[in-house]
């Protein structure tokens, strides 16, 4: 049932196994790693450049409307200056400017919200002059 080998000398030398590398592999080489390693990098670098740009484009369209957002954060100071030239600055051109910016914006404003003030200073207005 078991077969003896026709030669003694083959049997007395073990059949040579597969040669097996000095160190086991598991899954991929370093060389592949390595490789897969800088694809990532480099599809992380470009993306990264990428939205680098765009925040650029972004920034630069938007620096009309941060400028027009400070105007409205500081505008209630710059009014409160305005006002406090109208009254207490040393040049009577200025004063004048100041008061008649004052006055030209609250009419405007009047008008445009249909106030009593405006409806006041028009009846005035007609019944100051002739019939």
């Amino acid at each position: 049932m078991t077969e003896k080998p026709e030669n003694q000398d083959e049997a007395a030398i073990p059949k040579e196994e597969e040669e097996t590398p000095d160190e086991l592999q598991f899954g991929l080489s370093d060389e592949a790693l390595q490789a897969e390693l800088h694809s990532y990098a480099a599809a992380l670098r470009s993306e990264f450049e990428l939205a680098q740009a765009k925040q650029a484009d972004n920034e630069t369209q938007n620096v009309e409307r941060y400028t027009r957002d400070f105007f409205k954060k500081n505008l209630a100071h710059a009014a409160a200056q305005i006002v406090w030239l109208s009254s207490n600055s040393t040049s009577d051109s200025i004063r004048l400017k100041a008061s008649q910016f004052i006055v030209k914006e609250a009419l405007a404003g009047a008008q445009a919200d249909g106030d009593p003030i405006s409806e006041l200073l028009r009846s005035l207005q007609s019944s100051t002059q002739p019939a």
